[in-house]
C-alpha cells in the first residue's frame, strides 16, 4: 500500500469538519435541553431521555456501519451522515413536542455514529504510515468543537438573550454544511483492509 499522501489534506479536512459537527450536536443539545423542557412542559425523565437518545443510536450506528463500510464505502457513509444531520436538524427546528425532539435527536445521533464509523478508518487508510499521529490530530476536532460550540452558544446568551434555542441549534448547521460541501466531488479510497 502506498504512503503517498498528496491530496489527502481535503479528505482530512472533510473528516475533521464532520467530527466537529458531531461535537456541536452533543454540546448544543446539552445546552438547550432545559429550554426544551420549559417550552414543551417536559418532565425531568423526558429531558433525560432526550439526552440519552443522543448516545445509544450513536453507538449502534458505529457498530452496524463498521460491519458494512467495506461494501458501501466512505463516500456513501459520509453522505448518509450529512443526510441524517440535515433531516434531524429539520425535525428539531420544526419541533412541536417531545416526540419530534426525540426523532430529530435520534436521527442526528445516527449521523454522528456514521461520521465516526467513516472518519476513523478513512484517516487510518490514507495515513497508514503514521496512524497514531493523524488519528490524534483528527480527534482534536471533538474537544475543539465542544469548546467552540459552547462558546458560540454562550456568546448568543450574552449578545442576543432573547434569541431562543432554535438559534443555538442552528449553529450546528455551520460544520454540517462545511463537511457536506467538502464531500462534493471528493474521491475516496477503498479501506486499508480492502486494499490489502
Amino acid at each position: 500500500m502506498t504512503t503517498d499522501t498528496r491530496g489527502n489534506g481535503a479528505l482530512f479536512a472533510t473528516s475533521f469538519a464532520a467530527i466537529t459537527a458531531t461535537s456541536f450536536c452533543f454540546i448544543l443539545r446539552a445546552l438547550v435541553v432545559d429550554n426544551w423542557g420549559a417550552e414543551f412542559a417536559l418532565s425531568e425523565t423526558q429531558k433525560g431521555e432526550l439526552l440519552g437518545v443522543g448516545l445509544w443510536p450513536f453507538a449502534i450506528s458505529i457498530v452496524l456501519i463498521s460491519l458494512i463500510i467495506d461494501r458501501i464505502g466512505f463516500r456513501l457513509t459520509f453522505w448518509f451522515a450529512a443526510l441524517c444531520h440535515l433531516v434531524g436538524l429539520g425535525l428539531l427546528f420544526t419541533a412541536h413536542g417531545y416526540w419530534s425532539l426525540y426523532a430529530g435527536t435520534f436521527i442526528m445521533a445516527l449521523g454522528n455514529g456514521a461520521v465516526e464509523a467513516a472518519a476513523n478508518p478513512l484517516i487510518a487508510t490514507i495515513y497508514s504510515h503514521d496512524k497514531p499521529k493523524w488519528l490524534n490530530r483528527l480527534h482534536a476536532a471533538w474537544p475543539g468543537g465542544m469548546i467552540l460550540g459552547g462558546l458560540l452558544a454562550m456568546g448568543l446568551d450574552n449578545f442576543m438573550p432573547d434569541a431562543g434555542w432554535r438559534i443555538k441549534i442552528a449553529l450546528m448547521l455551520a460544520p454540517v454544511l462545511v463537511y457536506a460541501l467538502l464531500l462534493i466531488g471528493r474521491k475516496f479510497p477503498v479501506s486499508e483492509r480492502v486494499a490489502h
